[in-house]
């Protein structure tokens, strides 16, 4: 075949080719997106059943709401009275569709026990705990990241072995230990920081940031043992592969190795990982809020229960159930992005 030939032979499979990969990427696209549909669908399906459970388990019986508000030495009719005033004794299908077309259009009710309505007092308790739990995650993943990685590279060695030991330890106990060791030695012995969150309410601006500084630092050392362990395991795996090998030959950098190669190959479980963990975070706020007296939805939550609250806990419950619900459904669409090979399957 001649010059002329090979030309024109190549000249008409260049626009196959490009329709083929056209048509790859129109499939990849349109696999995306009935994933991450599946995905959402998934989420509004969980948000409503938690929805259902939380109003069954704190509303299906209106005596028990009518006694809780008004007191255990109530009488018979003024419960029918209370009752009857508040509309408990319809059916609870109908009160369930009033709740949650009110939480829809933001019309949350009022608290049992204070009167008040309970959406401006949740918002801002929300974002205290919303900025408790994100400096928690900016602190706690890339230390665990770091600490994984170190790990990893001195596999097998005493310091590795040593902090394995350390990080199981840690892994092993819970929030409120943490919590409690933090206070005995930075609020009582060393006397640096204070022993609560008091001074949020009343306090300076240095009061507001050092009343984060024990709830955050407790957070994190209850999460950083778990993903720096998984951070570990797959950066020994990662370091091992032929990927990685094929970057050192090459002579490129060791952090760009380590991160932009390795690391980045290692992203799917540890995106996983770090997701787990997120939820895991969400209760150990509820739990860490109560320890310091940290003004957030968590210390809302165990008040509003022990008043017997129940508009309030349906509330507050919503809330940390659309918090699971996001922190899950971001972690499944980066995991779809960092390996796309799941989009095919899917």
């Amino acid at each position: 075949m001649g010059l002329r030939e090979s030309m024109t032979a190549g000249c008409a499979r260049e626009p196959a080719q490009i329709a083929r990969q056209g048509q790859a990427a129109k499939i990849m696209i349109d696999s995306r997106v009935r994933a991450i549909a599946r995905h959402l669908l998934a989420a509004c399906g969980t948000l409503f059943l938690i929805s259902v459970v939380t109003f069954v388990a704190t509303s299906s019986s209106p005596q028990n709401i009518a006694r809780n508000v008004l007191g255990h030495y109530v009488t018979a009719s003024q419960l029918d009275a209370y009752i009857a005033e508040h509309g408990l004794d319809r059916p609870i299908v109908v009160r369930y569709s009033e709740w949650i077309s009110g939480l829809v259009r933001g019309d949350w009710g009022r608290s049992e026990v204070t009167g008040r309505e309970v959406w401006p007092e949740i918002v801002k308790r929300a974002k205290r705990t919303v900025v408790l739990s994100l400096l928690s995650i900016l602190v706690a993943v890339p230390s665990a990241l770091m600490l994984g990685v170190f790990m990893a590279r001195r596999a097998g060695s005493y310091s590795d072995l040593s902090l394995l030991i350390v990080t199981v330890i840690f892994a092993a106990l819970p929030e409120f230990i943490i919590g409690i060791g933090l206070i005995a030695l930075f609020s009582v012995t060393l006397e640096w920081l204070p022993a609560n969150s008091t001074g949020m309410a009343f306090g300076t601006f240095r009061d507001v940031a050092l009343a984060y500084v024990l709830p955050t630092s407790t957070l994190a050392l209850a999460i950083i043992p778990y993903i720096a362990r998984i951070a570990r395991s797959t950066a020994v795996e990662a370091f091992s592969s032929a990927y990685t090998r094929a970057a050192v030959l090459r002579g490129l950098p060791r952090r760009s190795v380590v991160w932009s190669h390795a690391m980045r190959n290692a992203a799917v479980p540890l995106v996983n990982a770090i997701a787990i963990n997120l939820v895991y975070l969400l209760g150990g706020v509820v739990v860490v809020e109560n320890v310091f007296a940290f003004p957030g939805l968590g210390q809302q939550l165990v008040a509003a229960i022990g008043q017997s609250d129940t508009i309030v806990v349906m509330a507050i419950t919503m809330v940390l159930g659309v918090l699971f619900i996001g922190i899950s459904f971001t972690a499944d669409l980066l995991v779809v992005y960092f390996n796309p090979r799941l989009q095919k399957n899917n």
